[in-house]
């Protein structure tokens, strides 16, 4: 039979006095007596509860300094303020939600670089208190605070990737990190479906995605079709609008790339073509990536058919391509270790950079190259781009949903 609550409050009585009185060697004894006593505790909660048990405390009351003693092992509750409180995480998630859903390592770089521009338009709601602390929250808060709001939102979608069977065996097959990535100007490009899920065939419009492994530059392209024409098109205007000249591309095995005419492309240009192997994807995980952060999480898995539906596509990459490559900060990948059990360890920047801020940093690029981007990152407004953004997507579902109501 164990001890009622009474009985053990004087045993913790009679013990307390004895144990605040006692010296440091002698503690312990007393100590070890008390917990086998009244059954095996928690030594820490022990101590507590002994140096506090009897103990007379001076407590300022109702306006007087009053001499209370402490008894009862119950600890004072304490009560925090939340620094980040629901005001910020409201304004947060707007942000959140604002800029497409992207993962908290990357909003917070982009908030501390825009937060001028952001806190001045008064949608968002930003008040002095919450620029504050927007400027200094962490991003491990930040995905603490979107973490309700995050399970909301789950992308899927199927390959539609066919293979070329021309010229397969005469372009070089590159794997994975085998060229010299630290060289801007090496692409990675494939196409992205818009079928919407439904019958596949060649109404539909698909993008055209080109991404610089050295700078994460990506350059986006709506195309009417997989037809070589298109594709061709969108190839050749992402070779004159990118920032950099283009030294290579490396493509899926899809037969919109492998054929002569792409091949022959390239070789006027002495672009070197390259292609990934088979069942590969990994092979070009660059460009992969980015068809699902950029691609699907803007423009999402509708079917999009017919002329007005492509112009309408057009118009949203037009807003898109300067917001991804000029504000929207990347984890890039500078080297990876294979460990003893055969597992890949990849090792990232310890700073998130925008492809804009790579392009200025790195020695290979020109001192032209880097004044024409400057000079066009200064014409742009990163809360402007995103309205225009948002307006343009609205018409392309719209659009959208006209076209599946009537078919």
């Amino acid at each position: 039979m164990g001890f009622t609550m009474a009985e053990k409050k004087k045993i913790r009585a009679e013990y307390a006095t004895k144990y605040r009185k006692a010296k440091k060697t002698e503690k312990t004894k007393i100590l070890d007596k008390y917990l086998e006593l009244i059954g095996k505790g928690n030594r820490k909660y022990a101590i507590f509860i002994l140096n506090r048990e009897g103990k007379k405390q001076l407590r300022f009351i109702d306006g007087k300094n009053v001499n209370i003693v402490i008894t009862g092992n119950r600890r004072r509750k304490r009560i925090y303020k939340k620094y980040y409180d629901d005001e910020v995480a409201s304004v947060l998630i707007k942000l959140w939600k604002f800029f497409r859903y992207i993962c908290g390592e990357r909003l917070v770089p982009l908030l501390r670089a825009n937060i001028d521009v952001i806190s001045r338009k008064r949608q968002f709601g930003i008040t002095p208190e919450i620029k504050e602390k927007l400027l200094t929250i962490s991003r491990s808060t930040v995905e603490r605070l979107l973490t309700e709001e995050r399970k909301k939102h789950k992308l899927k979608g199927k390959s539609t990737t066919k293979k070329g069977t021309l010229l397969k065996n005469q372009i070089p097959v590159r794997r994975f990190w085998a060229w010299d990535e630290k060289q801007p100007g090496f692409c990675e490009i494939d196409t992205v479906s818009h079928d919407g899920g439904g019958e596949i065939n060649s109404h539909y419009a698909w993008t055209l995605t080109a991404t610089d492994v050295a700078l994460c530059w990506t350059e986006v392209r709506a195309i009417k079709n997989k037809a070589q024409k298109w594709t061709m098109e969108a190839a050749d205007d992402i070779y004159r609008a990118f920032p950099v000249p283009i030294k290579g591309f490396d493509s899926d095995s899809g037969g919109e790339f492998i054929n002569q005419y792409f091949k022959k492309y390239c070789e006027e240009r002495k672009i070197n073509f390259t292609r990934g192997r088979a069942r590969h994807s990994n092979d070009n995980c660059f460009v992969e990536q980015k068809n699902g952060d950029v691609i699907r999480k803007t423009v999402e898995y509708f079917r999009y058919e017919g002329d007005e539906a492509f112009s309408a596509l057009k118009k949203v990459y037009s807003y898109l391509n300067p917001l991804i490559n000029y504000f929207y900060p990347t984890k890039k990948t500078v080297d990876k270790k294979t460990l003893p059990n055969g597992k890949v360890k990849k090792i990232f920047e310890k700073q998130l950079k925008t492809p804009y801020e790579r392009l200025l940093e790195h020695p290979a690029v020109s001192e032209q190259d880097k004044k024409r981007a400057m000079r066009i990152k200064a014409t742009l407004d990163i809360v402007a781009l995103h309205e225009k953004l948002e307006k343009a997507c609205e018409e392309l579902f719209c659009i959208a949903a006209k076209k599946a109501g009537s078919s």
